[in-house]
């Protein structure tokens, strides 16, 4: 796989469509439409506290970066920026404002008031949510955009929001953000443009007569909030803490019964922002880019069981579904999607992987099983059909050496003869020896060695485990300096299981080689850290060797082609990028003409397995990235 993975490269990748089984059917490599990462999910989120279900199958899983690239499609974002102009996102947002209107009368009725949440309800949060937190919550980043009033609005919510008070309606604000939050956050509102005329001056919206943040919550038996006693926090079955549902839930019910108010509308971007009744309808803006949980409270209205997220999703690889869905919450949520992956890995709050048991550890053992016996006998086979080979080719050899032998003496005895009999004599032993070369050339010739069996092996998420940078380290964010301390320094577990798989398959007469996306530079700590993580033979030698190791060697594009000047094997193609497709197929192809038949082929991605050069392929799980 490839150490520098920018998701911006993602956008360029073609969609791959086809759903396939983890490891491909045993076959030609060049069988290459199975090699497609899938695109049916099953999702199902605990709203109370946002776990989902653990697939024991990997690829089961959404694929957290096609994730990022389809909630970025569908902002059209870019440099984790969302378009202000023109975005699936805009249109749909644009829809439910409408809708919101058609919904309501054109003159309020009597005493009629719409709710609204604030962030990504009125204020917009995407930048901050791509671009400053990378998708990682950060309070101290969201504090410096709250008190700098950073959050833009959400486009059209300002002229919303006036023409629901032009036909009469009330409105209120009821966020999660805490009382210390609530002067920055109208001032945002009203510099974004919530006034009667629209502009920073002009009236404000909201003030703190019609927004509601949340007080500090007291004690945990039962938690209370003293300033807000109109708050049950122990409706919801918890009385240790006080929850989002409880809080506005109960906001709304006070609003009514202190301003003699109906909540007609609640409008919210979070399913928690609108559980717990008190509002006669509710439109949701889509937000696939956090999910807030909450306990529901106790006696919430029956129609509070269609507040739910999706079960089942379609996602290209690529994130292109992101530009064509109906829906934002149609988009694996991606805070849900990093509980499944760590839950696959059964990896703790700080993002490490348990090193004993997971559905991840078990899967890998069983596919080790299943694999063990093929590539065994494969690699037995080969190394005795060559052995054989090579046995007939060395005693054929030394038939072709002796008669070369005998026809250089044969030569040198006419040359001595010195009589008419003795140059006869001599003639036909001559006659005869170049006779049984050519016969023996001939022999030679027909024999055909066969390729030695080798196996091709990946590094990351193949042989070495990177789980816990990716998690741990980096929170799925990659980082190449952070990457190159963990390589210089070797601080990659083994891969559950593959050091006696690998043994194994050099024992049975294969020869092992890796080819990784990593640099040149960072071979030689590549094969120590896997020596030291145990990739040694019965007697101690390492596996994996400098001399049967690939690292890809640094690309140059003079006049917009690319090239590997230290590996002129790869064909680049003709554009300015040499893709891990091209180098690595190009790679297997050039160890072919070394003389090796490659038996199997073993990665973590699909661009690790795609592009011929092997007879069969193996292919781990890993949701946790996706190099295209």
């Amino acid at each position: 796989m490839s150490a520098a993975r920018f998701l911006s490269a993602l956008a360029g990748a073609s969609a791959m469509t086809v759903t396939v089984a983890l490891v491909a059917t045993p076959g030609t490599a060049s069988a290459d439409s199975p090699l497609t990462p899938r695109t049916q999910f099953a999702m199902v989120v605990n709203q109370a506290d946002g776990s989902t279900n653990i697939p024991t199958d990997g690829e089961a899983i959404p694929n957290i970066d096609s994730v990022k690239s389809t909630i970025r499609a569908y902002y059209n974002a870019s440099g984790g920026i969302a378009s202000k102009t023109s975005s699936r996102y805009l249109s749909e947002v644009r829809r439910l404002e409408n809708g919101i209107l058609d919904r309501l009368p054109a003159t309020d009725p009597a005493n009629n008031a719409v709710v609204f949440d604030v962030d990504d309800t009125l204020l917009w949060n995407y930048d901050f949510e791509d671009k400053a937190l990378n998708f990682n919550f950060d309070p101290a980043i969201q504090t410096i955009w709250v008190t700098g009033h950073l959050f833009p609005a959400l486009p059209g919510m300002p002229q919303l929001v006036r023409d629901l008070l032009d036909r009469g309606y009330a409105v209120y604000g009821v966020t999660g953000r805490s009382l210390a939050q609530e002067p920055d956050t109208i001032a945002n509102l009203t510099e974004q443009g919530f006034t009667d005329d629209g502009t920073p001056g002009g009236t404000p919206l909201f003030t703190a007569a019609n927004m509601y943040t949340k007080d500090p919550v007291s004690g945990t038996n039962p938690a209370t909030i003293p300033t807000q006693p109109w708050v049950d926090c122990t409706a919801d079955g918890n009385p240790a803490s006080c929850s989002t549902v409880e809080f506005k839930a109960f906001t709304r019910g006070h609003i009514e019964s202190a301003d003699g108010v109906n909540v007609i509308m609640n409008v919210g971007d979070q399913w928690s922002d609108l559980q717990g009744g008190f509002a006669d309808k509710w439109t949701k803006i889509p937000n696939p880019t956090y999910f807030l949980p909450s306990l529901n409270i106790s006696g919430h209205p029956e129609s509070d069981a269609n507040m739910v997220p999706p079960t089942a999703y379609t996602m290209q690889p690529d994130g292109s579904s992101g530009y064509t869905v109906d829906t934002g919450d149609d988009i694996p949520n991606i805070d849900p999607v990093r509980r499944m992956i760590r839950g696959y890995y059964n990896a703790n709050a700080s993002g490490i992987a348990d090193k004993t048991a997971s559905p991840y550890i078990s899967q890998l053992s069983a596919l080790q099983a299943s694999w063990t016996p093929q590539v065994t006998s494969n690699c037995t086979t080969g190394a005795a059909a060559y052995d054989a080979a090579f046995a007939k080719q060395a005693a054929a050899k030394a038939k072709v050496a002796k008669d070369r032998k005998a026809v250089k003496k044969a030569k040198k005895a006419l040359k001595h003869a010195k009589t008419p009999a003795a140059r006869k004599r001599a003639h036909r032993k001559l006659v005869k020896a170049r006779k049984a070369l050519a016969k023996d050339l001939a022999a030679l010739a027909a024999i055909t060695l066969p390729g030695k069996p080798a196996l091709v092996f990946d590094a990351d998420d193949t042989t070495l485990w990177t789980y816990d940078m990716e998690d741990g380290a980096m929170k799925f964010v990659f980082d190449p300096v952070l990457q190159g301390t963990w390589v210089s320094q070797h601080l990659f577990p083994a891969t559950p299981g593959m050091p006696a798989f690998v043994r194994s398959a050099a024992a049975a007469g294969c020869t092992i080689i890796g080819l990784t996306g990593r640099g040149a530079s960072q071979q030689a700590d590549t094969v120590a850290n896997l020596t030291e993580q145990g990739y040694v033979d019965a007697a101690g030698k390492p596996l994996f060797t400098s001399g049967n190791y690939f690292t890809k060697g640094a690309v140059t594009a003079p006049n917009g082609n690319a090239s590997i000047p230290s590996q002129p094997w790869v064909d680049c193609g003709a554009d300015a990028s040499c893709s891990t497709i091209e180098y690595k197929s190009g790679t297997r192809a050039h160890i072919e003409d070394l003389g090796f038949d490659i038996v199997g082929n073993f990665g973590d991605q699909w661009s690790d397995l795609i592009g011929e050069h092997a007879d069969h392929v193996y292919k781990l799980p890993n949701p946790t990235y996706y190099l295209p």
